[in-house]
């Protein structure tokens, strides 16, 4: 009876189970059977768009919705590859490219291109071959192809300037300064991209304002190499507040790495790791990002060599070569990869790791060395013969490993040894400037004691009757006669000059202005006649000099940073007080300094 009980409730619950599953498998089936449904029901909709609303359809679902941006693509090929008109074809296969593309697929997607472009031409269509040229420099760019990505994008330049269109010859201009970035022209970019910027400001399409935080990507990486770090982190902030803005993950992620990268190199280490762990996380927000992920591990690498963490270093460095070699690409910055490896395995005292990757580093390094020169050269379209002459030598290189060390080091001993002259004459230039700057100084003391001792009267020492300087003599000799609110303005600047306002940061043209009891434009016309120079110079050299004779006597002034020293004087930022200091004397105020803290041991020495 037991046993029959138990064979009833054995088969109740195996009833049960199999009702289950077949629920279950049934459910499966219906929504499978109901989203097939529902792809059959948006292809048969296709028929009865247009080709451009069809065409628009893929750009619409390409990233949301990839089964729907698949149908697309498929119905394009069956439908519209084999069209009688050349302007369809090449439309087809270029929207083909982008989905290959996005699959990984480059080869397919260059094929498209290829195919796009010559039907392009045939329909004598100007704008789908200038995208057709844009889409292919940019897949080759991304995909290492550097060299084929430059002649696509000057194709795409020619093509823009053909068609006079603002917004692609700004777009292709951007691309191609990234290019100039590869090749170490990191000035020639910013030129690119500055010009770029001035052009989207000054015109009226709002619609060119888009290109902004691209620009600000491209800058930011520019300055970084050029190890401007306050410029870059400055386009940092503003890139990151837009892409925020529009919610553009991909941005921020590109952003954050940059950051990232400043700080590792400023030694904030734990602060530069904090900010790739976020990069990570937008980069898995956005989708991934193949080029990115893979720099990602060489900055992170990077960030824990620096903090002798090679074991943790080697992790990343190796995976990053597994993305490299994983998506076939190769980019000329990438040798960092290599490079990175070699010192870190060195570190750990494993010498035949760090010999290997020492190899493949030099390898890379003579191929990029290539890659560049021919790049540069195509850029700038300076002298092709000689541009042949680097690209034969270097291949004789990479042939002849032994004489490519010795003509390595044979470079190199000649680089040191122009280093050296070029030192050594910059140092006898400095030298030959401060001297004259502390003999302008001795001078103008001189000057300053002999007029104190030829004062005779008090009213001769009266802010209102004070001589104005001897050049402002000179200019009153060559005019007619001073008027007498002229006078009593020279006056007024001379008592100003005087009680050092000058040092003020609110010393602006309106400011000094009210102080004096006049306005703007005749002070203004004022100090260019009598001091021949604007207001604006005519304030930084007076701070300038200041600087100089307070530096050449107090010992505790030169003891402060020279951010320090331009806020006391009146500067906002310590570049201005250097760039002001270096036109002024040819020298910065470091340099500066310096020598007259030797010039004081030297004195103190042979006293």
């Amino acid at each position: 009876m037991t046993i029959f009980r138990f064979r009833q409730w054995s088969m109740f619950i195996t009833c049960i189970f199999l009702y289950c599953f077949t629920i279950t498998t049934y459910a499966q089936n219906s929504e499978v059977t109901a989203s097939q449904k529902d792809l059959k029901a948006f292809e048969a909709s296709l028929q009865s768009m247009s080709f451009k609303d069809i065409v628009e359809e893929y750009y619409v679902h390409r990233i949301p919705d990839s089964a729907k941006a698949a149908t697309v693509i498929n119905y394009l090929r069956t439908n519209f590859t084999t069209s009688k008109d050349n302007n369809e074809v090449a439309e087809a296969y270029i929207t083909m490219s982008s989905w290959q593309n996005k699959n990984n697929n480059l080869q397919s997607a260059l094929a498209s291109l290829a195919i796009g472009i010559e039907k392009s031409k045939q329909a004598g269509n100007t704008p789908l071959l200038y995208e057709a040229y844009k889409k292919k420099g940019t897949y080759e760019l991304f995909g290492g192809i550097t060299e084929d990505a430059l002649e696509s994008f000057l194709e795409a330049l020619a093509l823009a300037k053909k068609m006079n269109t603002l917004k692609e010859q700004i777009e292709t201009k951007n691309n191609i300064s990234l290019i100039k970035i590869q090749v170490n022209d990191n000035l020639g970019a910013i030129d690119f991209y500055l010009e770029n910027l001035q052009q989207i400001k000054a015109s009226e399409d709002k619609s060119l304002e888009s290109k902004i935080v691209t620009i600000y990507l491209g800058l930011t990486k520019a300055y970084i190499n050029l190890d401007k770090h306050d410029e870059a982190s400055w386009y940092i902030n503003q890139g990151l507040s837009i892409s925020k803005q529009t919610n553009n993950v991909a941005y921020q992620a590109y952003f954050k790495t940059f950051l990232g990268e400043i700080e590792s190199n400023r030694g904030n280490y734990e602060k530069a790791h904090q900010l790739f762990k976020e990069v990570k996380e937008l980069i898995n927000k956005a989708g991934g990002s193949r080029s990115l992920d893979m720099f990602l591990k060489l900055y992170i690498g990077r960030n824990y060599a620096a903090q002798n963490k090679h074991e943790l270093a080697i992790q990343e460095f190796l995976e990053g070569e597994r993305l490299l070699q994983k998506n076939d690409i190769d980019y000329l910055s990438i040798q960092g990869l290599y490079t990175g490896l070699a010192k870190s395995y060195m570190a750990t005292e494993n010498i035949k790791e760090s010999s290997k990757y020492f190899n493949k580093a030099t390898e890379i390094d003579a191929k990029n060395d290539k890659i560049r020169a021919i790049l540069k050269s195509r850029i700038t379209k300076t002298e092709l013969d000689g541009l042949k002459e680097q690209i034969d030598a270097i291949e004789v290189k990479s042939q002849q490993t032994t004489y490519y060390y010795a003509l390595g080091i044979g470079i190199l001993l000649i680089v040191i040894i122009g280093l050296i002259v070029y030192y050594k004459k910059q140092q006898r230039k400095n030298k030959a400037r401060f001297q004259n700057v502390i003999r302008q100084l001795e001078e103008k003391r001189q000057q300053e004691k002999l007029r104190q001792e030829n004062v005779i009267t008090k009213e001769e020492v009266k802010p209102e009757k004070s001589v104005v300087s001897e050049k402002s003599k000179r200019i009153r000799k060559a005019q007619p006669e001073i008027d007498e609110k002229t006078q009593e303005i020279l006056n007024k600047l001379a008592i100003f000059e005087a009680d050092e306002l000058f040092l003020s940061k609110e010393s602006t043209l309106v400011e000094v202005a009210k102080k004096i009891q006049t306005n703007t434009t005749y002070l203004s016309k004022v100090i260019n006649t009598y001091k021949e120079k604007s207001f604006t110079a005519y304030i930084t050299d007076l701070r300038v000099d200041y600087a100089i004779e307070r530096l050449s006597v107090d010992k505790k002034f030169r003891s402060f940073t020279i951010g320090a020293i331009a806020q006391e004087i009146g500067f906002k930022r310590s570049e201005s007080l250097s760039k002001a200091f270096k036109v002024k004397t040819g020298l910065y105020p470091s340099y500066f300094i310096k020598e007259l803290e030797k010039q004081e041991v030297t004195g103190l020495n042979q006293s």
